[in-house]
């Protein structure tokens, strides 16, 4: 049986820490330098930087999502811990 602790506050410095990975993701905005392209390409290469664009912000969505889902966990587990504390060891043991 594997055994698994969760250290509420190191697991919250890594959701804060995730959480700001997130912010400076969400910030990355790639802008063209159109000076030295050929006229031709233009309208690719500009299509191509606005997918660029739209992807990160997509996956500062998915990032936001994974730090609500983070938080949900450490509450979660948090409550449960809280639970537990309140039970004698035989409560636990038969789950009553």
């Amino acid at each position: 049986m594997a055994k698994v602790f969760l250290d509420p506050k190191k697991f919250q410095e890594q959701i804060d820490k995730y959480d700001s990975d997130a912010a400076n993701i969400k910030d990355v905005v790639y802008k063209p330098d159109e000076g030295e392209l050929i006229l031709k390409c233009i309208d690719k290469y500009l299509e191509c930087i606005t997918e660029f664009n739209a992807m990160v912000q997509q996956f500062g969505k998915l990032m936001d999502k994974d730090t609500s889902s983070m938080k949900q966990i450490r509450a979660s587990w948090m409550k449960l811990d809280e639970d537990m504390a309140d039970k004698t060891l035989g409560q636990l043991i038969t789950g009553k």
